[in-house]
Order: structure tokens, then sequence, then C-alpha cells
């Protein structure tokens, strides 16, 4: 279950994943990814209890952004 404060981003976070998904090539998907990897780090910043489980959730989700990033600088 997630924290009220990730509750209210989860929207936003879930169509900035769509859009990734839906994107073709890398170069599209890291537009997408730079948002996402913003809005997670400061979510990540404003979270209180650092051992939440959303913050696990926000954790993988920032580095799931980095490798798509990562990967546009290879191309």
């Amino acid at each position: 279950m997630l924290c009220p404060l990730c509750h209210n981003e989860n929207s936003e976070i879930e169509n900035l994943n769509k859009n990734i998904n839906q994107a073709n090539g890398v170069l599209e998907k890291a537009k997408f990814a730079q948002i996402l990897l913003d809005k997670v780090n400061a979510l990540i910043e404003d979270h209180e209890d650092k051992n939440a489980a959303c913050v696990t959730i926000l954790n993988l989700r920032k580095s799931t952004a980095e490798l798509i990033i990562k990967a546009k600088k290879l191309a």
C-alpha cells in the first residue's frame, strides 16, 4: 500500500511509465525517463520514512529511469 505522498503522485508516475513503454526508440523513451527520474527523486527527498515500502518501489523506478537514460547516452 502506498503512503499518501506516493498515492497522490501515482497516476502521473503510471502515465510516465506508460509513455516510456509506448515510446519508439531510446531517445523518445529517455525524455519520459528524465521526467520520471526528476519526479521520483523529489518524492524520495520528501519522504519522512526512508524505510517505507513505497520508497523501495520508488528506488526501483529510479533505477529503471537511470538505465534508460544511460542507454540513450550509448546510442
